[in-house]
């Protein structure tokens, strides 16, 4: 009899506490997706923008820069999500994402550490998640961009500056300008070569030189499936290269370190390709349709 009264016991309690994880444990909105739904014409972002600036020297070494992205949708939104890229020189320097629920607003901040000459660039993807009844479910999206020259020369004082104004600022632009370009046509052409891509097939456009478009469509796609492409192209970029890398050998990496990704749009523009390099050089494809 003691047997079957414990028995009982313990299925009560079995029970109480399946209860009390169902009560208690409040189940997460997939924060590992970012996900591109039709968007909503009546969901526009009021302010959607993002910044680096020159904070403080830390020592003679070393500088810290600030970097801040701060969106307001006109609605409140099921989910909220800002995903900001900070390249420097053509690298992967850091990233910075959040989420949110049943809110309209994300400001979010975060101070990096960094040495000698460098151009920064700040690419973000300012995203919204709106449900409606019937299980209706629609997006709103919006790019920011922001950039900085900071020169550690010996000839002058650490500084910083977005428009150069001297003639010393314009020769420092150019110089850091034209490196990075070099180097990245340099890249550009091997990882065509590598994945046997036609050069005049394609349009090349960095994810840093995103903003331009959207505004203006890519040529041969209406604003319609320019601002699908854009979805489906940061989509995908969330699962495949922020989240983390997967290498050929099925090992994941940090996208730290990895190269800016060059998006190619073909002439017949029904798909495009992503290509960058991880941080030990490893060369990365993806590819992406775009449905009619």
């Amino acid at each position: 009899m003691n047997k079957w009264k414990f028995a009982i016991v313990m299925l009560i309690t079995s029970f109480c506490v399946g209860l009390f994880l169902v009560f208690t444990i409040k189940p997460e909105p997939l924060n590992d997706a970012l996900i591109f739904f039709p968007l909503d014409p009546t969901a526009t972002f009021d302010e959607a923008t993002s910044h680096i600036d020159f904070l403080a020297m830390e020592d003679e070494d070393e500088y810290i820069l600030d970097w801040n992205v701060t969106s307001v949708l006109n609605q409140s939104a099921y989910l909220r999500q800002d995903v900001s890229l900070l390249f420097e020189d053509g690298y992967l320097k850091d990233t910075l994402s959040t989420w949110r629920e049943n809110t309209d607003t994300i400001n979010i901040e975060k101070d990096v550490k960094s040495d000698d000459s460098g151009h920064y660039r700040v690419v973000t993807f300012h995203h919204a998640e709106l449900h409606y009844p019937n299980d209706e479910i629609k997006s709103a999206q919006k790019l920011s961009f922001d950039q900085l020259y900071v020169i550690d020369s010996p000839l002058s004082p650490l500084h910083a500056f977005r428009t150069p104004k001297t003639e010393e600022e314009k020769e420092s632009k150019r110089i850091l300008d034209y490196i990075l370009q070099q180097q990245q046509d340099y890249d550009w052409d091997d990882l065509f070569e590598y994945y046997n891509i036609p050069k005049d097939r394609y349009l090349r456009i960095p994810l840093t030189d995103l903003v331009l478009y959207e505004e203006e469509s890519i040529p041969g796609l209406t604003k319609e499936k320019t601002a699908q492409f854009l979805g489906g192209l940061w989509e995908g970029l969330y699962k495949n290269y922020v989240l983390g890398i997967t290498k050929q050998d099925g090992t994941t990496v940090s996208p730290i370190g990895s190269t800016v990704p060059l998006i190619l749009v073909p002439d017949t523009a029904d798909h495009f390709f992503i290509l960058f390099r991880t941080s030990d050089g490893e060369p990365v494809q993806l590819l992406q349709t775009i449905t009619n």
